[in-house]
């Protein structure tokens, strides 16, 4: 199955936040957006039961200057076994943020169940003096069923580009068998990963000491600045609830460091 979703987000005469042109089809499909009061909140859905082989999903969200929003899903996420030999379900993801906009893209957690396969690309093209906050979540699979990194193959591509420079390309290839997942396995094996994209975020201690201040016995989280003004964000935790809570923390943590209220999304 091939489907897609593109929006293009844009600022009216009143200052609100609406969706100027739009475009999906299934099994993607966009619930009735709502204005919280400073952000317009979108739900992507996915009406099927999830990814199988050979799939493709193309996602794309532009937001145009002076739009303010988040983009996240009611629901998790799932790849099922791939059914063909080196066949894969593909996701690719484009957003593309213009100066003066602001946009938070936040899906539920991501669900691996034994024997799938996945390809994943996200590309981000933001303008200097846009703002951005972007998070993926991953589970090791569905551990109430017994499964725990049983996926046959996971690869994701993430390229951030600023102003047209690249400035970050991370890639994993997770398997049963890799480094990566040895480590997982070993304590935290819930993972997030994301990015934060402002000048009010720089390369500065405190903020490094308060997201630092977040971890404890269930949560480890970390940032890195590959320049000024992006910061590179890990998260492990021991279990979905502690994921849960780190998020609600990060984000916190992330709106009151931009000096932004924080938007209600609804759900958790």
């Amino acid at each position: 199955m091939t489907g897609h979703l593109q929006i293009e987000l844009a600022v009216d005469a009143a200052g609100k936040t609406f969706i100027r042109d739009q475009s999906f089809q299934a099994p993607m499909h966009l619930s009735k957006p709502h204005w919280e009061g400073q952000y317009l909140v979108v739900q992507a859905v996915n009406c099927t039961a999830g990814l199988f082989d050979g799939d493709r999903i193309d996602l794309r969200v532009e937001s145009r200057s002076g739009s303010r929003a988040l983009v996240t899903s009611p629901s998790a996420q799932r790849a099922h076994p791939a059914r063909k030999a080196d066949a894969f379900a593909r996701i690719d993801q484009h957003l593309i943020v213009e100066a003066g906009a602001w946009l938070e893209v936040c899906p539920e957690i991501f669900i691996p169940h034994r024997g799938s396969r996945v390809w994943q690309t996200t590309r981000i093209d933001a303008e200097l003096g846009a703002e951005l906050f972007y998070l993926e979540l991953l589970a090791p699979g569905r551990v109430g069923s017994g499964e725990s990194f049983a996926y046959d193959r996971l690869e994701w591509l993430t390229e951030f580009y600023l102003a047209g420079l690249r400035v970050v390309r991370e890639r994993y290839a997770l398997s049963a068998d890799c480094e990566s997942v040895r480590l997982l396995r070993e304590g935290y094996p819930y993972y997030a990963s994301g990015y934060v994209l402002s000048s009010q975020v720089a390369a500065s201690v405190p903020f490094r000491h308060l997201l630092a201040g977040l971890s404890d016995a269930e949560i480890r989280m970390a940032a890195s600045f590959p320049i000024p003004d992006l910061a590179v964000i890990k998260l492990l935790a021991r279990n979905s609830l502690a994921l849960r809570r780190g998020i609600q923390q990060l984000r916190s943590l992330v709106y009151s460091t931009l000096q932004r209220p924080l938007p209600n999304w609804r759900k958790w």
